[in-house]
C-alpha cells in the first residue's frame, strides 16, 4: 500500500509541476500575442520556451518564466511595459 501512495504522491506533483509551466508558458506568448504582434504563432512561442527553460538551469529559467507570466497576467498592454520590464528580463 504505502509503494502505491508514493507512486500517486509523485505522479500528482510531476503533473502539477508540469501544468504549472505549460500554464505560464500559455500565459506569457498569448500576452505577447495580445499586445506585441498579432501574427505570432502561439504554440511556436511555448515550444520555444519550453525548450529554453529546459536546457540548462532548469529552475531558475521555470521560475523566471513564472514570474515573467504572473507580471504579464496581472497588467494590461499598456502597463506591461514598465510594469514587467524586471520580472521578463532575460526570458526569449
Amino acid at each position: 500500500m504505502m509503494p502505491r501512495t508514493l507512486t500517486l504522491t509523485f505522479a500528482v506533483t510531476v503533473s502539477a509541476l508540469l501544468t504549472g509551466c505549460f500554464s505560464d508558458t500559455d500565459t506569457l506568448c498569448e500576452k505577447r500575442k495580445e499586445c506585441f504582434s498579432d501574427t505570432l504563432d502561439v504554440q511556436s512561442c511555448e515550444d520555444d520556451l519550453r525548450a529554453w527553460m529546459e536546457r540548462q538551469d532548469q529552475d531558475r529559467r521555470r521560475d523566471k518564466v513564472a514570474e515573467c507570466a504572473d507580471c504579464l497576467g496581472g497588467h494590461t498592454c499598456s502597463q506591461i511595459r514598465t510594469a514587467c520590464i524586471g520580472a521578463c528580463m532575460g526570458v526569449p
